[in-house]
């Protein structure tokens, strides 16, 4: 009896299907299905990543409001200076003081209310920051003429 010996395809061949996996003993295995699902499943976890990432930032910039700057200090110390060159009774410069006053929170919210923007001092604001000092100071005066 003759038995017939065929040698185990090569690596390469044209015989071997090139899913298979050759593993040390000669065992040829396909890869499992599992590894490639757990891979499908990191894409689309890292993926998902990425696009909350990208949406989150996109939220955060609509949402942001600018940040304006107004010199509380200079415009109160205007106010006084003006004051003081006027000969005023008591009474008249309490009343004065509190039309300033009024007038000055009125700007103030205005504006922020219009604008959708934060007021900061100057005097917090180490730099940049679009300043609004004369557009109030100029509303101020506005209210101040108009206001008996």
């Amino acid at each position: 009896m003759q038995e017939e010996y065929s040698q185990p395809a090569e690596a390469g061949s044209a015989t071997q299907d090139p899913a298979d996996i050759s593993v040390p003993g000669g065992i040829h295995t396909k890869p499992s299905f599992l590894h490639s699902r757990w891979l499908c499943a990191g894409v689309a976890g890292l993926l998902m990543a990425v696009i909350s990432v990208g949406v989150s930032v996109l939220v955060v910039q609509s949402f942001q409001r600018d940040t304006v700057v107004f010199d509380m200090k200079g415009t109160i110390d205007a106010f006084k200076q003006q004051t003081a060159q006027t000969a005023l009774s008591r009474e008249a410069a309490d009343t004065l003081t509190q039309r300033f006053s009024r007038a000055l929170n009125s700007s103030l919210s205005g504006w922020q209310e219009k604008h959708d923007s934060v007021i900061l001092v100057k005097g917090a604001v180490v730099s940049g920051g679009t300043d609004i000092t004369p557009l109030i100071q100029a509303d101020i005066a506005r209210q101040m003429q108009g206001a008996p």
